[in-house]
């Protein structure tokens, strides 16, 4: 079980992949699809090789979703057993954290319950039915023997002890699927069956007390006989357990890590009990590492990791013993009913450590969930991408701004030039009827073949081109002034969160990346965030370079002043001091039951899309009020989608997913 989120965090697959892959993420055609196929390196121990990308890391939000498929959670949450128990005023164990409702997981049908029985047949299979005397099978218990998903959605996937006490306090935990069954026969054909959890002893007795009510009985019932006891379930109980080294990883004994003391205890089953374990079955490499076990079985478990540092001595296998490092996750989370193995999704904790590190914020202390303000390596990409991007958009306006001011003189010049080319053309109609006419009386009094005829003829084709030239003339000088009419001035629009102002510190230190609109709302009324890296130095250059700054956020319209405000506050002014973004050019959403403004077509009414809106948006924008927009910056591929811009550019946020 997770006792901590660790400083880096990690899981892997019972297939091991070993082989490292480098290189950009997978996309679909349109390059405004989302990342498919991520490769990364978090290594045994909880460190992790930081990625340079952001579009390599899976988006947290895309995972959670492809977790909820793969456990069968549903779109809809349920009543949450711990609820009860969280507010009933007793115990002293109240916590207003605990929700009404929550996703829990299918234990029955769902692809984890399938994958988890298909371990349990895997485990059955490699052990004989007819052990040799004293032969054991080590089983930990959270996520191994008991099914700990709900807690994780319970606390958010952020490690909370007094949520996690409910759960254990008051027995809450259902059976993995497959493993009751298969911890009956092999009891009943004479293995010796341990258990080993991490635990602390002061929960020892509600433990066995949850396995018996999760079947862990001769005949899976409440009335059965327990198969762990206090001898055989060992819970962590450093004081009193001598034989568990906490200097045999090669680091002072300042902490006891988990493989120091399950290995440890493993090797005290073995010497006290006379037993030889033929399998050690975990959800954790480090359940696993460190040996004393002549077989390993991995458990998936994509939703947390608990990394650690092996023994030394271990065995040379135990190297093998890390996640996988490539993975294929859908974003909307439409790989999960799919999935045949767990822990080849990307690991929930894995990625929040990855995110870490890409931001360069810790993962505990005062500053936990805090990005590095000066650098890290998503300020390094910022960077290296606002370079990149500042001179293509600033050329595009100032020849957007030329192109205008082109036009506009063109149409001015044109209509000048109006009544003397309707004289022209009236003057030239009259030269025609004129040559028309003496045409007509050269033919009376010559013949078609004389001199004076040819001559006449001549002088008609000649009044004919001049007037072809001066209706020429005038349509040009027409079409400009109709063309100066509905000239379009350049404008880039700038998403607001995580493209002008930068969100991290909210959605990871002070929620943990589980969002909470009323928390989200203090920080914008607080005005409470940083600008996005570099963005401000953009934003100025692309209004000097002409072009009219737009806000287009999905931020509703009570909190228009106040994000406002913050930009301004946050250098968004140009070299006077004036707000680059103003009320009259920013854009916020409608709080429902209001009525989408007109220019707003939403498949469904009650709920707009983000594509429909921003999309929705910038049509008006270029098809009412006179602009041209020539860049569309955002974060999410749903600020981008829909057209109406010349080029989009996509700011890197692996943090959440708004599809």
């Amino acid at each position: 079980m997770r006792v901590t989120r660790p400083a880096v965090t990690i899981a892997a697959c019972a297939a091991l992949v070993t082989t490292m892959v480098t290189g950009a993420p997978a996309h679909a055609a349109d390059p405004l699809s989302p990342a498919t196929s991520f490769s990364f390196t978090v290594n045994q121990d909880g460190t992790v090789v930081a990625p340079t990308d952001g579009g390599a890391i899976p988006n947290i939000d895309s995972v959670k979703s492809t977790l909820r498929a793969y456990y069968g959670t549903g779109t809809t949450k349920v009543d949450d057993p711990a609820y009860v128990f969280a507010t009933d005023g007793l115990d002293g164990d109240d916590v207003s954290t605990v929700p009404q409702k929550t996703y829990l997981p299918n234990l029955d049908t769902s692809p984890y319950a399938t994958n988890t029985k298909a371990v349990a047949d895997a485990i059955d299979a490699a052990l004989p039915d007819a052990p040799a005397a004293n032969t054991a099978v080590v089983f930990d218990v959270d996520s191994t023997l008991l099914s700990d998903y709900g807690n994780e959605e319970d606390m958010s996937f952020n490690y909370s002890p007094a949520v996690n006490a409910i759960w254990v306090n008051h027995e809450l935990f259902p059976a993995v699927a497959g493993m009751p069954a298969l911890l009956r026969k092999l009891a009943g054909q004479g293995y010796k069956i341990y258990g080993i959890t991490g635990r602390p002893a002061a929960q020892e007795t509600h433990t066995l007390g949850n396995l018996v009510k999760a079947g862990y009985t001769s005949d899976g019932t409440a009335t059965g006989t327990p198969l762990f006891d206090g001898d055989t379930l060992f819970t962590k109980d450093l004081a009193n357990q001598p034989w568990v080294d906490c200097t045999a990883d090669g680091s002072a004994a300042t902490a006891c890590s988990t493989v120091e003391y399950k290995a440890l205890t493993r090797k005290h089953i073995q010497d006290t009990d006379g037993v030889t374990i033929a399998m050690n079955v975990g959800d954790q490499w480090s359940d696993l590492e460190g040996g004393y076990a002549a077989k390993s079985q991995k458990v998936p478990n994509p939703s947390y990791f608990l990394p650690s540092a092996d023994i030394t001595g271990a065995p040379a296998g135990d190297s093998a013993m890390v996640l996988p490092k490539m993975y294929t996750m859908a974003p909307d989370g439409s790989g999960g009913p799919t999935a045949t193995d767990g822990d080849a999704i990307p690991n929930e904790g894995a990625v929040v450590s990855l995110i870490r590190a890409y931001y360069n914020a810790p993962s505990s202390g005062a500053n936990k969930g805090i990005a590095d303000k000066t650098t890290s390596p998503y300020i390094t990409q910022l960077t290296a991408l606002e370079a990149s991007w500042t001179p293509k958009i600033t050329t595009a306006c100032q020849q957007g701004v030329a192109t205008a001011a082109a036009t506009r003189l063109a149409g001015s010049k044109a209509t000048a030039a109006l009544t003397t080319d309707t004289r022209a053309v009236t003057k030239a109609t009259k030269a025609v009827a004129r040559a028309v006419r003496q045409l007509k009386q050269a033919k009376r009094h010559h013949t078609g073949a004389s001199h004076v005829v040819r001559q006449k003829k001549k002088a008609l084709a000649k009044a004919r081109r001049a007037l072809t030239k001066a209706r020429a003339t005038l349509a040009a000088d027409r079409a400009a002034i109709a063309a100066a009419k509905v000239v379009k001035d350049p404008a880039v629009v700038f998403d607001a969160d995580d493209t002008t102002l930068w969100t991290y510190d909210m959605e990871d230190g002070a929620m943990g990346f589980a969002f909470n609109p009323a928390l989200q709302d203090v920080w914008v009324q607080g005005k409470k965030f940083a600008a996005t890296p570099g963005m401000p130095a953009l934003a100025k250059a692309v209004a000097k370079a002409g072009c009219t700054v737009i806000g287009l956020t999905g931020r509703n319209t009570a909190q228009e002043d106040a994000t406002i405000a913050n930009l301004t506050e946050q250098g968004y002014v140009d070299a006077a001091g004036k707000p680059l973004f103003t009320a009259a050019n920013y854009y916020t959403k409608w709080v429902s039951p209001a009525t989408p403004p007109a220019y707003i077509t939403c498949a469904d009414p009650a709920k707009c899309t983000t594509i429909e809106y921003k999309s929705g948006t910038r049509k008006y924008l270029e098809s009412q009020k006179g602009l041209d927009i020539v860049a569309n910056l955002g974060d999410q591929f749903s600020d981008l989608i829909g057209g109406a811009a010349d080029a989009t550019y996509k700011l890197p946020n692996p943090t959440y997913y708004l599809p």
